[in-house]
């Protein structure tokens, strides 16, 4: 459902993100009037919301945190005007065209001194399995949208936010799927700390690779031979993005066959069809891996795709 609303009232504010989000406090700045405007929408398993406010705090108070509160990552690109950002030990300021990303399992805090237009997506923590606490690792780190996947995700969120009245709705597990994979790829297997001399060709790497999971055959010898590089200079530079090249093709392989067992669409399509079509020829194994990664066999996947999706941001 897409909806849209304009507020005089920070606690409307506080009302309507809380109920899409997570419990929040919202504060309007001190002796200003304050006027915002939210139009959010369901698109599968996460929410694409947009934000256009006057100056205002976002608060996720530890108090305020319970074990019945969705777990989700809360990813934000910063349009206009300045930001304030928190989390944890880490501080930062953003400006216009930045991105960053929040545990809301966790406290954490957003102060906006200027207007403000901020694009928010929110993503099931369960989505990225063992990733999560990866991501979480880089909860309030700010990273500017200037090249390689980061600036590919920054393009996504200001279409996502332009475009919202024509996203798929509850049965955008695809698009949902794609977003966890970028969010991976900027916050998770990227260490922004590191340089990384081979950029162009390693982001070559992953998107060859990425392209053709769905080769059994596909493996660090096919992928270095493709690329005309030996098999140790290819984990070389995967090594400085913390990507270990089998792990990584596992995981990839496996959120997108957990995808499709979530998509009513495939529900006439056996579980090892699905899974050869993603590379993996055991669905023996293939259960006991999706256990180890998400706490579900395939068969509760599929159980689950029989119940509506709820949105959530």
């Amino acid at each position: 459902m897409i909806s849209g609303a304009d507020m005089l009232h920070a606690g409307l504010l506080q009302k309507l993100v809380s109920s899409f989000l997570v419990p929040l406090r919202v504060e309007a700045a001190a002796g200003a009037p304050f006027r915002a405007h939210v139009d959010h929408v369901d698109v599968g398993p996460m929410v694409v919301a947009r934000v256009r406010s006057t100056p205002h705090a976002v608060v996720r108070r530890a108090g305020a945190i319970t074990s019945t509160d969705r777990e989700l990552f809360k990813l934000v690109l910063h349009r206009r005007g300045g930001l304030s950002v928190a989390q944890g030990d880490r501080q930062a300021r953003m400006r216009a065209g930045e991105i960053v990303i929040f545990d809301a399992t966790r406290p954490y805090n957003v102060t906006a001194p200027d207007p403000c237009d901020v694009v928010v997506v929110g993503l099931p923590r369960s989505a990225f399995g063992r990733k999560a606490d990866a991501v979480t690792r880089h909860a309030a780190r700010v990273l500017p949208a200037d090249q390689g996947t980061r600036s590919v995700i920054a393009a996504v969120l200001s279409g996502l936010a332009d475009q919202i009245d024509a996203l798929p709705g509850p049965g955008g597990l695809r698009l949902a799927d794609a977003m966890t994979s970028l969010v991976v790829a900027a916050f998770a297997d990227i260490t922004p700390e590191r340089v990384d001399i081979g950029t162009e060709l390693t982001d070559r790497i992953l998107a060859y690779t990425l392209a053709n999971l769905h080769d059994p055959l596909l493996s660090a010898d096919s992928v270095a031979t493709r690329h005309g590089i030996s098999v140790r200079h290819l984990h070389g530079l995967l090594r400085r993005r913390d990507v270990r090249f089998a792990a990584w093709v596992r995981s990839e392989r496996l959120r997108r066959v957990r995808s499709d067992l979530l998509d009513p669409a495939l529900a006439g399509r056996t579980t090892a069809s699905i899974a050869a079509r993603w590379g993996l020829h055991d669905p023996a194994h293939l259960s006991r891996a999706l256990k180890r990664e998400y706490g579900q066999t395939a068969a509760e996947l599929r159980r689950e795709a029989t119940v509506p999706v709820r949105g959530a941001l």
